[in-house]
């Protein structure tokens, strides 16, 4: 019998993509979907944010759930946007964040994944991606992620939106690094 874990996301194309990841590499799990926007404490500190995340989801549902949390950090700014990376996309829109950012500067993606089976077990998982930006001269990408389309991860010269979806783009995606690690350590703990 598969052992169900929920994936506490609104989001439909990153449940599906999580979903899609780790039931290939794991097949002993199913994933589910809870959809639920869990609200955020204010803090710069995003493993406090993803910790409280876990606890509040677990709350709702009290099944064994994983939660994600990313952000993207420019180099030259302080946390910033940091874990306020969706509102500055949304407030700034893709012309305005391309006037926050030269070509060159140094950024990186970083996104946390919690795993929680009771409120005393939360373990967090770390998916980081360095790079640089390339502004494009303009927006051909998911509306609903506009880092990615001027984000190139160091080792490659293609931008995430490329590298999304791809077998080649998978060493490069801060999601599928902290994936990587969770299906490690579940198939070492859980199984």
């Amino acid at each position: 019998m598969k052992k169900e874990i929920y994936f506490v996301t609104g989001n439909p194309g990153k449940f599906e993509e999580v979903k899609k990841y780790i039931e290939k590499n794991v097949p002993e799990i199913e994933i589910k979907q809870l959809k639920a926007d869990i609200p955020e404490i204010q803090t710069l500190d995003q493993k406090e944010i993803i910790i409280d995340k876990a606890i509040k989801a677990w709350e709702i549902l009290k099944k064994p759930l994983i939660v994600d949390d990313g952000a993207m950090y420019f180099e030259k700014y302080n946390k910033f946007p940091g874990v306020m990376s969706k509102y500055v996309a949304i407030g700034l829109g893709f012309e305005g964040l391309k006037k926050i950012v030269e070509n060159e500067d140094k950024a990186r993606f970083l996104l946390y994944i919690a795993y929680i089976d009771s409120p005393e077990s939360i373990k967090l998982f770390e998916g980081k991606s360095e790079g640089k930006i390339r502004k494009p001269d303009k927006f051909n990408g998911n509306p609903h992620l506009p880092y990615s389309c001027m984000f190139v991860p160091n080792g490659t010269d293609k931008v995430y939106e490329d590298l999304r979806h791809t077998k080649e783009g998978e060493p490069f995606l801060h999601r599928i690094k902290a994936l990587k690690k969770f299906i490690d350590w579940y198939k070492k703990e859980k199984i």
